[in-house]
């Protein structure tokens, strides 16, 4: 009888990440998935990162995964977000060849001699007392292991929305699993609830009139994802391929308004919570009247099709009326719709019934990771991957978890939000749910994140050599421009002022070190040497915070406090937090709405 170390269920973004991680510390890894041919499919957005998803792919890569790399060779455009503001906030976002990027996730999988594959549905699990000692396949099969990984995503009892027409499937054209939600609440114990999310019709590009668009290039030169000199390549010759850029009339929003009725969001079909920060069509022309257009951007779906995706215009209105929405929008008037939007209903386990390793608490040696537990996006779901994996992997030889710490990454601040806090809706990650983003920025994402990776076996020998490489470097570099003076002060001193740069040394003992590196180094070396200030002073900020205390007198939150958000304001609500210091410890809250509310009690005080 085989019995394996660990077994992921599920193929997508978060089963890549957990079968890749148990893989690289040499456990004898078996992926189970429906379809083995759809292993990394882009179901929504054919794109990787953005602000908050950059700094969790970078960590992901920090710590030898796969999505920065399988972005990397299948980059369409490449494009560093939020230049103009500090390196705390910028973060890297690839448009991808949403093919391409299918076919590297399984070329990538395949590399590990110790990882195999096995098409087929889970149906069930057999236990022994609070331990899972197999599951069981569609077709019978039992299959053993040591420790379980669960990365449903939205298969879990999941249904398609387009207008009146409903369907049982997990995503456009495939099945759902339809056994295991009754299962898991069952056999496993756990309480589930229901979430749902959305996408655009994809349209035909020879149907497109992109001189009515203003175009958006990529930048030039290109920053990737990997580190590694052969993994930062373009996978294809010539120019990056553009996406462009235009909007919603009036025309759009009165189509919607008249066809409401017609939308199982709003005539009460859909039951799920759809994403706050990724609303619909609908949602955005019903909640904000105000606004007399919403941006959509026209992005490629790959090199070889002639298909695009209109960001910005999610919908699950019937068939006819999305053509109508389509045909509204400036250079899509005669745009053909290749296939209609929809919105998926399915099945989430609600994740404080986790422990800070993705553990189901009451049981010895289940994971769950990804949109199981409550999350949106590629990027959310491989980070809980990778931790899922990793700490499955150190279970099925005896060891200790890993938990991520949530000053040190924005992948330990998903977790932490995750299980203390739990999910009322799709969970997404911003900048702003970090306290300490001015040190977890995306640049330095290797500095914080590698050795802890070669600790725990997850990062190769190869990545290690290039992460000593790049240290000795800057420790090098840095000498050189403490030695070079102007002014009175030596170079190292001038880089901290925000207007000059490493490029405005000319010396060729300075400019010839930083001119080989990737762009990636020399942004991180930067954003090193210009925020050791802005550190010292949070840390003294977070310090000065906590031996600060007021009491909240009764009646406070019947209104927000100026400079909080609606979010962070309702969190508020719902823990009713006696004094500051209780309110520093709700998970999620803001440096700069922890400074606001002592503002507000101070004027009281």
């Amino acid at each position: 009888m085989k019995i394996w170390d660990v077994v992921i269920i599920g193929g997508g973004h978060s089963g890549i990440e957990a079968a890749a991680a148990a893989s690289r510390m040499g456990r004898e890894t078996l992926l189970v998935t429906l379809h083995l041919d759809l292993i990394g499919q882009m179901s929504c957005n054919p794109s990787v990162g953005g602000i908050g998803k950059g700094h969790i792919v970078s960590e992901i890569e920090a710590m030898g995964g796969a999505m920065s790399k399988l972005a990397d060779a299948s980059g369409l455009q490449f494009k560093m977000l939020n230049t103009r503001k500090g390196y705390a906030v910028q973060a890297l976002r690839v448009q991808c060849d949403r093919y391409r990027y299918r076919q590297q996730a399984r070329f990538f999988l395949e590399k590990y001699p110790n990882l195999f594959f096995r098409q087929g549905e889970v149906v069930g699990w057999r236990l022994r007392g609070s331990l899972v000692t197999s599951v069981l396949l569609h077709d019978e099969t039992e299959i053993f292991a040591r420790s379980f990984v669960l990365t449903t995503g939205t298969f879990l009892s999941g249904k398609l929305h387009v207008g009146e027409r409903l369907v049982e499937g997990g995503r456009g054209g495939e099945k759902n699993a339809s056994h295991l939600s009754s299962r898991l609440q069952g056999d496993l114990g756990l309480s589930v609830g229901r979430l749902k999310t959305g996408t655009p019709p994809r349209i035909s590009g020879k149907t497109i009139d992109f001189s009515r668009m203003d175009i958006q290039p990529g930048d030039n030169p290109p920053v990737f994802f990997s580190h590694h000199p052969d993994n930062g390549r373009l996978f294809f010759d010539g120019p990056q391929y553009p996406c462009y850029l235009t909007s919603t009339s009036n025309q759009t929003a009165d189509i919607i308004r008249e066809n409401l009725s017609r939308s199982p969001l709003y005539s009460g079909k859909i039951k799920g919570i759809g994403p706050r920060y990724c609303p619909s069509i609908e949602d955005k022309i019903v909640k904000f009247p105000e606004r007399e257009s919403h941006h959509v951007f026209i992005e490629p779906e790959g090199a070889d099709v002639d298909e695009f995706y209109p960001n910005g215009i999610s919908t699950s209105l019937p068939v006819d009326v999305q053509e109508r929405i389509v045909h509204s929008i400036p250079g899509l008037e005669n745009a053909q719709i290749t296939r209609p939007g929809y919105a998926v209903e399915y099945d989430f386990v609600f994740p404080d019934q986790l422990d800070l390793s993705l553990k189901v608490s009451h049981l010895e040696n289940v994971f769950l990771a990804g949109q199981i537990n409550g999350t949106t996006g590629y990027e959310e779901a491989a980070g809980q991957g990778l931790v899922a994996g990793i700490n499955a992997g150190l279970l099925a030889k005896g060891d200790a978890p890993w938990i991520p710490d949530r000053t040190l990454s924005y992948i330990g601040v998903m977790i932490d939000d995750l299980v203390s806090q739990g999910v009322d809706e799709p969970y997404r990650m911003f900048t702003s749910r970090a306290e300490n983003r001015l040190f977890i920025r995306h640049h330095n994402a290797d500095d914080r994140m590698t050795p802890l990776g070669k600790s725990l076996g997850v990062v190769p020998d190869s990545q290690w050599r290039i992460f000593e490489k790049k240290r000795e470097s800057f420790s090098q570099l840095k000498k050189i421009l403490q030695t070079h003076r102007a002014e009175g002060k030596n170079f190292l001193q001038t880089l901290k002022q925000p207007e000059v740069h490493l490029d405005d040394f000319l010396d060729p003992s300075i400019s010839g070190i930083y001119a080989t590196w990737p762009r990636f180094w020399q942004i991180g070396f930067e954003s090193e040497i210009k925020y050791e200030g802005y550190i010292r002073i949070s840390e003294k900020k977070t310090q000065d915070l906590k031996e600060e205390d007021y009491p909240i007198p009764e009646g406070f939150w019947d209104s927000p406090p100026p400079g909080i958000s609606r979010e962070i304001f309702t969190r508020l609500v719902k823990a009713s937090p006696r004094t500051f210091r209780e309110a520093m410890h709700i998970r999620g809250m803001t440096p700069g709405a922890l400074e606001s509310l002592r503002t507000k009690l101070r004027q009281l005080r």
